[in-house]
């Protein structure tokens, strides 16, 4: 019996069976994790470029001359070309400096809004960003 014991102990020993399944237990969660955080700052990048473009849009409206040149209609604008992005324009902030100079004078319009990110912030709490942020300066006409 013990012979028999000890036989089936050694080839328990020498068996691979299994390993490869333990390996890749333990290279799943960092795997999945550079996975998903990649999708996650991608996605930060995408909104962050409708932002963009969604505040080039606003300072567009507010430097032509028959616009009336309001706050309300930048920020009409922006709220817009965010929605049409496909971005929630919820929490918008907008700051428009220079509205209604004279033509050839700078306007200068900031537009924020709240963000977080899905998997990032619960990796790498110190990576987190409140807030998209985007500034654009245009000549009024």
């Amino acid at each position: 019996m013990k012979i028999h014991t000890r036989q089936l102990l050694q080839t328990l020993r020498q068996s691979e069976r299994g390993s490869t399944a333990i390996e890749f237990a333990l290279i799943l969660p960092v795997l999945a994790s550079l996975v998903f955080g990649a999708i996650d700052f991608g996605r930060m990048l995408w909104f962050k470029e409708v932002l963009v473009n969604a505040t080039r849009v606003g300072a567009r409206q507010g430097t032509l001359f028959a616009s009336g040149n309001g706050q309300s209609e930048i920020e009409a604008a922006i709220t817009a070309s965010l929605a049409a992005g496909g971005v929630d324009p919820s929490g918008l902030t907008v700051v428009a400096n220079g509205v209604g100079s004279p033509q050839g004078q700078p306007l200068s319009v900031v537009a924020t809004i709240p963000w977080n990110y899905i998997i990032i912030d619960k990796l790498v709490p110190a990576l987190s960003t409140p807030n998209l942020q985007a500034s654009v300066t245009m000549m009024m006409e």
